[in-house]
């Protein structure tokens, strides 16, 4: 039986007398389905849609971050600038592992800390990212379009004070100042697949046989002012003669060679050459795209079939991303 020596009480427990929902005069009106919702939201609870939430409301919410899908199109906050922050109160803000706060911390900057959907949402996370001592700045997908790569090239030749450029597989050249070289950016390459072998019987699938392959490549990104495109070299079928006498028997050697004079001939450039130090650390917002594929079904004897797949990472969106994003930094 209950207790009746309180009337706020009842066996003992607090009884709430203050209202948990909100005022009707509080709630949002959806102005794509014209449904309420309570104003602790930026977008409808029922279709998604951005919700007309006042900004002084809107400044004190706390984003839903969300991993966005490879193919959407969302709004990257990089970090410029360090912070004393501690991982905590990264952690909690970003609502990440805290492994992810721990390699922030040690990465150099700038430094995409979170992806979401809406340049609001981003607006939002930049502010809180603001209170705890970053630097940041927002950049689009749309701008960073990692779908598209830089345009390669096949050879360069260096004059007195301009550039030119010989396109890969055509006969195109493009010629321009060493001083209109804005951005210069060092990375990799990083691809693997295994192709594997399984065998199906009575609802268990196993794996008979696996064949791995695996490559890395060295790459320099040039970008001109004004071009976001930008320029690629690639090891693999590209000319150093560019380097004369310094050119050498080792290709690998010989892009370190063409990285130090392309940085001492491009004075106004700026130069990125961290990307292998916050690859780790790109991963958490930027994926490495992974797929895995049918092959097919394989005849192995008489009357039996073997299933066929490859599974397969490249880091290749995830360096354009990274590339572009030092272009828009400059």
């Amino acid at each position: 039986m209950a207790s009746t020596d309180s009337i706020d009480h009842i066996d003992g427990i607090p009884v709430r007398s203050e209202g948990v929902a909100f005022d009707a005069e509080q709630l949002l009106s959806c102005g794509a389905c014209s449904r309420t919702n309570p104003p602790t939201r930026l977008k409808c609870v029922y279709c998604g849609a951005d919700l007309e939430v006042p900004s002084e409301i809107a400044d004190r919410l706390s984003p839903t971050l969300r991993r966005l899908d490879p193919w959407e199109k969302g709004f990257n906050v990089v970090v410029t600038g360090g912070s004393s922050a501690s991982a905590a109160d990264l952690t909690a803000l970003l609502r990440s592992e805290p492994e992810f706060a721990e390699v922030v911390a040690a990465a150099p900057r700038p430094l995409p800390l979170a992806r979401v959907e809406s340049e609001r949402e981003a607006g939002i996370v930049a502010r809180r990212l603001g209170e705890l001592g970053f630097e940041t700045t927002i950049v689009r997908d749309a701008d960073l379009a990692a779908e598209t790569a830089p345009k390669r090239i096949r050879g360069l030749s260096f004059s007195e004070d301009s550039i030119e450029f010989r396109l890969f597989n055509d006969d195109t050249t493009v010629n321009a100042p060493l001083s209109g070289i804005r951005t210069i950016v060092v990375g990799a390459v990083f691809k693997k697949a295994v192709e594997a072998t399984e065998k199906r019987k009575r609802g268990e699938t196993r794996t008979v046989d696996a064949t791995e392959t695996a490559s890395d490549e060295s790459v320099i990104d040039i970008y001109l002012a004004g071009d976001p495109v930008g320029y690629r070299i690639l090891i693999s079928g590209f000319d150093f003669s560019c380097l004369g006498r310094e050119k050498g028997i080792l290709a690998r050697a010989n892009m370190d060679r063409l990285r130090s004079k392309l940085v001492v001939a491009a004075t106004n450039a700026r130069f990125a050459g961290d990307y292998l130090a916050v690859r780790q650390a790109l991963g958490f917002v930027w994926e490495v795209e992974v797929r895995r594929d049918s092959l097919g079904m394989k005849r192995s004897s008489l009357g039996r079939f073997d299933f066929k797949s490859v599974s397969s990472s490249s880091n290749l969106e995830q360096f354009n991303k990274y590339s572009r994003m030092q272009y828009f930094l400059a």
